[in-house]
């Protein structure tokens, strides 16, 4: 799967998306005209003199005025539910009954769903999202929310938590993270805030009704209104269908077909679907929220004549072409939670913990990584998992440890610098954070460089809980320990863009607009980009040149463009650079991380802190790159 092109073909998607809702209502506006005119020109015309009991069906005042009034109501009905949505993927979650799960959950189920969402954010390098089970849905069925990897939520029902084997349920959730990559997950958010405004005119049909039925004057005409404009919500829900049908269908092949890639086990996904066809409650969910969500499930939620899905058996057949369903037996009286084994055991979580001076990385590689996930990837992320002491384990379920680990992430490993930071916090903090700090960094003590990045990731979904005061408090710890020595590195200032980017989007979620379109706007931003990232990795001034030409040279820029001196640069200017370039559009995005990678690569070798720091711009432009792993790995 290429992610920037699945990421630019979901924003495509968009258009098509607002021209069938420009459709659905103008339909919708036709339909209440008509309406009003049978229900109220009929009657009026009865009172009128035999002169002028002609009907006019056609009045421009009154088509005006009810498309006025119908355009605003369905504006209105859309708006206050995308301001809702503003909460971000848990919202959506929690509007169907879900429960987050806490990470340190000894339920058995929910641990194992757990450790199968973390190992997948960690393989393909975004921030952990929160988990959410549908506790009161048995069906199996699952579905990813949200804006951004930044603000993404993953919900499964009871029944896909507790029926499917870890390696169904890990295909399930490949399925899923696959639409947090390709944008699928932004534009299922949009479709449910749009589709709001359609549904509300049968809710204020069925008002109408009840109240007009009360009153004998004018009793009659309330209900055909009422009964009419109920039918006109009614042609909005099928509207509604077609659209989640038009968008969504395809998609889910595509999700499909990348589960596999990144588990390279079609068993997996395959006998989960097998068990949805099998089971005698399927994939449906039972919530009032269903019919405005259906389209974001891994599987049919409710019964309707335009399918959100593929047929189950169609899906099968793709992944495993020698499926026959007859044949078939069914796996609903399989041991819940059957496992066929961990993926912990396939790998030597020893091998976390060696240090390696160099990696071999080809940099033409790097750009077809994001956004996608290895076998490879996802062994290291299980062997990483494995190998954190318990004690680290234990700090980031809650808001607490989680901020006492990314806090001592900051701290220098020289013993008075270190002792500086500590003090300079001691200025602002509570004793017993500066205390819980010192303490979480000693557990932390000899960690590998590699595992830094994924703590970032595995404290998002607790740093997440936080209050906007929590958050602001938290965000002045980070400022303190970095500036503490007046003076700071460019690892540093990555992981508190990575921080600030990350936890503000979460903060503030919303669907990301694209503003920068045309490379030629940003060029020198990326001339700055680059020539920080050549200056940081190279002493020797050759070494800077070489490394700055071999970016330029993949970049669709006029030949002259010099490398920067180092007077010339900062950090600051960095921080507006990557600011920018997170708004920039998936295709420039695309060129400007193919170009630090032949930056920091064009040696075809690299450090784990310099590939450590190139995930980190990376992640900065909410690019997700798994971890670079060593030939051992």
């Amino acid at each position: 799967m290429d992610f920037f092109s699945e990421q630019s073909r979901s924003r495509g998607k968009t258009t098509q998306l607002v021209i069938l809702f420009i459709i659905a209502v103008a339909g919708i506006v036709l339909s209440v005209y008509t309406v009003i005119v049978i229900a109220f020109g009929f009657f009026i015309s009865q009172g009128a003199s035999h002169s002028t009991r002609v009907l006019h069906w056609f009045n421009w005042e009154l088509f005006l005025a009810v498309s006025i009034i119908t355009v605003l109501v369905i504006a209105i009905g859309s708006i206050f539910k995308i301001i809702a949505l503003g909460k971000g993927g848990s919202y959506v979650a929690e509007s169907l009954g879900g429960m987050l799960i806490n990470r340190g959950t000894t339920n058995a189920d929910e641990r194992k769903l757990v450790n199968v969402v973390e190992e997948m954010a960690i393989a393909s390098g975004i921030p952990v999202p929160q988990v959410y089970v549908l506790d009161g849905e048995e069906g199996i069925n699952a579905f990813a929310a949200g804006y951004t990897t930044n603000d993404a939520v993953v919900a499964v029902t009871r029944g896909c938590m507790t029926m499917l084997t870890r390696d169904e349920l890990q295909g399930v959730i490949a399925h899923e993270f696959s639409h947090i990559f390709n944008g699928d997950m932004r534009l299922n958010i949009r479709i449910i805030g749009l589709l709001s405004g359609i549904l509300i005119i049968a809710n204020i049909g069925y008002i109408i009704m009840r109240t007009g039925s009360r009153s004998r004057k004018s009793g009659a005409q309330a209900a055909i209104a009422g009964l009419g404009l109920l039918a006109i919500g009614y042609v909005g829900v099928f509207a509604g269908r077609i659209i989640q049908s038009a968008i969504s269908r395809q998609r889910e092949f595509l999700a499909d077909a990348s589960a596999v890639q990144f588990t390279r086990n079609p068993s997996g996904i395959a006998g989960a679907l097998k068990k949805i066809g099998g089971f005698a409650r399927g994939s449906k969910i039972k919530s009032s929220a269903a019919s405005e969500t259906c389209h974001m499930f891994f599987s049919s939620a409710i019964n309707s004549l335009f399918a959100t899905h593929p047929p189950i058996t169609e899906r099968i057949r793709r992944i495993d072409p020698s499926f026959d369903r007859k044949s078939e037996k069914s796996k609903r009286t399989a041991a819940p939670g059957a496992d066929r084994g961990h993926a912990f055991q396939s790998f030597d979580a020893g091998g976390i913990n060696s240090q390696t001076s160099r990696l071999s990385v080809d940099p033409d590689e790097i750009t077809g990584r994001a956004g996608n996930i290895s076998p490879q990837s996802v062994s290291f992320s299980s062997a990483l998992l494995a190998a954190l002491p318990d004690k680290i384990q234990n700090e980031l379920q809650d808001i607490f440890g989680a901020s006492a680990v990314v806090c001592a992430l900051l701290l220098d490993a020289n013993h008075d610098e270190r002792e500086n930071q500590l003090n300079m916090l001691g200025h602002v903090a509570p004793d017993k954070t500066v205390i819980h700090i010192r303490m979480t960094a000693g557990h932390m003590k000899g960690l590998d460089p590699r595992m830094r990045l994924p703590l970032l990731d595995l404290a998002f979904p607790a740093l997440r809980q936080m209050s906007v005061d929590q958050y602001r408090t938290f965000l002045n710890h980070i400022k303190i320990l970095i500036e503490a020595d007046k003076k700071i590195n460019l690892y540093e200032f990555c992981f508190k863009e990575v921080i600030t980017h990350r936890l503000g989007a979460a903060f503030n979620a919303s669907s990301q607009k694209v503003t920068y379109k045309k490379f030629d706007d940003l060029v020198p931003d990326i001339i700055n980009l680059i020539s920080i990232l050549a200056h940081a990795g190279h002493s020797d001034s050759k070494d800077t040149e070489v490394a700055f030409n071999a970016a330029m040279y993949r970049l669709p820029v006029r030949a002259g463009n010099r490398i920067l001196p180092r007077d010339r640069i900062s950090l600051q200017s960095l921080h507006e650079t990557l600011s920018r370039l997170a708004f920039a559009s998936p295709g420039i995005k695309k060129t400007v991380f193919d170009a630090c990678a032949h930056c920091v690569l064009y040696d075809k070798t690299v450090t784990v802190e310099e590939a450590e720091l190139l995930r980190a711009i990376a992640y900065s432009m909410d690019i997700p790159v798994p971890p670079f792993l060593s030939d051992n790995c």
